[in-house]
């Protein structure tokens, strides 16, 4: 009854035969498997989805390219970077909505109703996220309707050489260049883009410290000795510039302890979260992805439009 033919093999059913199911080791195999191709699948998949976000991106900054080309032909200029309410410290309105009828979003423009003073009758669509206004790469607002809702997109002003800027305090919002295409009360027409439309940024992206999509310019002072850009900033830093090399926002108090608060409101740096640069509109309506690497000069050269500098080689 002890004989051998009443041992079992270790892992042998009944019949003698060996099971058909995954040994411990086997299943540790294959769930390390598993966990290698994930670890070399997600980042592709990330990356595939922050292209069609990136590609995205692109597709609403030409549409804003086009709505530009638009109001340029019917009125002749392109829209104020911002206007300047007639009142200290009320709000003007941005280019953003005096786009908006060329955006397909007139019924939200009939409700704000522009006004000769700088503002608008009904100031309450600065609740809403504007869709053609974010990019999908960057956090989108949020919030249930009770707070404003900021933009990704800023108009450019300029790099300010010289005496092509308004000279204000240099202690919160700080000066406002004049040399671009879009400044505090502009009116600039294709014909004074001497420097050429395809020389010449428009609209650029942005990341850090936002202001509420319908916001032009605020003013202080008769004369104003403080404007405060909303829609449009100055090209005073390098692309996507790092505030613990160059600072951060002079009312930034989220800064982390001890950093360097020095910058104004005016020059918050064009960024995006795109990997390696950002997007900007032209003149011409077309849109480049400028890299982080654009030498500083041919940067503010870009942002100029009158200043004689013609780069061919930034792309």
């Amino acid at each position: 009854m002890n004989g051998p033919h009443l041992l079992r093999r270790i892992g042998a059913d009944s019949s003698g035969r060996s099971p058909t199911g995954f040994t411990l080791v086997e299943l540790l195999v294959v769930i390390t498997i598993i966990g290698v191709l994930m670890g070399l699948l997600l980042p592709a998949v990330q990356a595939a989805r922050e292209a069609a976000r990136r590609t995205q991106c692109k597709n609403k900054m030409k549409q804003i390219g086009l709505a530009l080309q638009n109001y340029h032909s019917q009125h002749g200029k392109f829209p104020s970077g911002g206007r300047v309410h007639q009142d200290n410290f009320k709000p003007g309105i941005s280019w953003r909505v005096l786009l908006l009828p060329y955006l397909e979003l007139n019924s939200i423009y009939q409700q704000m109703q522009p006004t000769p003073d700088g503002g608008v009758v009904d100031l309450s669509p600065q609740m809403m996220a504007i869709d053609a206004l974010l990019c999908p790469s960057a956090p989108q607002p949020e919030g249930d309707g009770s707070t404003p809702k900021e933009s990704h997109y800023a108009a450019i002003a300029g790099p300010g050489r010289g005496d092509e800027r308004i000279d204000l305090e240099d202690n919160v919002c700080g000066d406002a260049a004049t040399d671009g295409i879009f400044f505090p009360n502009s009116k600039t027409r294709i014909g004074m883009i001497t420097d050429g439309t395809s020389n010449t940024m428009a609209i650029g992206e942005r990341l850090y410290i936002f202001h509420d999509w319908t916001q032009g310019a605020t003013k202080s002072g008769r004369p104003p000795t403080r404007i405060c850009m909303g829609g449009m900033k100055n090209v005073r830093y390098p692309l996507n510039a790092d505030p613990n090399q160059f600072g951060y926002y002079v009312g930034d108090f989220n800064a982390p302890p001890g950093a360097e608060r020095i910058m104004l409101q005016n020059d918050l740096q064009f960024a995006s979260f795109h990997s390696g640069g950002g997007h900007f509109n032209f003149a011409d309506g077309s849109v480049q992805f400028l890299t982080n690497e654009i030498d500083f000069t041919i940067y503010q050269n870009l942002s100029s439009k009158d200043g004689d500098e013609v780069d061919h080689n930034f792309r």
